[in-house]
């Protein structure tokens, strides 16, 4: 299991990549899209396999759990002691290579936002959020060219760290998996991962599609 999640997160730092380079000069157009669309893909193709989707399921419904961390305790453990729950999930994400900075900003939006003690109800959500920011994002780059330098300045700043909360989001998700590789008294990060990775992707939703619906699509 290790491997399949190792290769969904460096699938996920290749998506990562290959949307920054749409706000960058470079590679022409049309080989942005086709290295977006083959990452993308990958992500996809990791993220909807058996043996992760099931894993993934699993670990939600632990967090779900009657017993498990709410978001506002989970508030409380992060404003007192956030060093803890920040250094392994640095390890559990280890394959995304973010940096200490990256994670503590999404643990700085989570503490300033209104977060859900249960985000995300399964693997199939979780890869419908997927689908949509992945499909979103470039959409929204691509919408960056009529604003003014100092408006496309500020929005694609937005979607930067609407494309990290995305990769993390996911990441800190599928890194659930492997914190029985880390520690043995672990429990509690895997409902930290939850919450911190399911409101992640919220975040994302709310600021870059609109709000997830019941269904899985889409509220403007």
């Amino acid at each position: 299991m290790a491997s399949h999640i190792s290769g969904l997160l460096s699938a996920l730092k290749q998506w990562q990549k290959a949307i920054n380079k749409l706000g960058k000069k470079g590679d022409s157009s049309i080989s942005r899209k086709k290295q977006l669309d083959n990452a993308r893909a990958q992500v996809l193709t990791h993220l909807t396999a058996e043996p992760v989707a099931e894993e993934i399921d699993e670990l939600i419904q632990q967090a779900i759990a009657p017993d498990g961390t709410s978001a506002e305790a989970l508030r409380e453990i992060l404003v007192k002691h956030s060093e803890p729950i920040v250094s392994i999930e640095l390890k559990t994400v280890h394959p995304l290579t973010v940096s200490q900075k990256d994670l503590e900003e999404v643990v700085y939006v989570f503490l300033r936002a209104s977060d859900k003690d249960k985000p995300l109800a399964n693997s199939q959500e979780l890869q419908a959020v997927f689908n949509q920011l992945s499909q979103a994002i470039p959409q929204e780059y691509k919408a960056t060219r009529a604003l003014s330098r100092k408006q496309k300045k500020r929005r694609r700043r937005d979607l930067t760290l609407g494309t990290l909360h995305t990769a993390l989001g996911v990441g800190l998700l599928a890194g659930n998996t492997q914190l029985d590789l880390i520690s043995a008294d672990v429990s509690y990060i895997a409902n930290a991962s939850y919450i911190l990775g399911g409101n992640a992707l919220l975040n994302a939703m709310k600021n870059l599609v609109g709000h997830l619906d019941n269904t899985g699509g889409t509220n403007e």
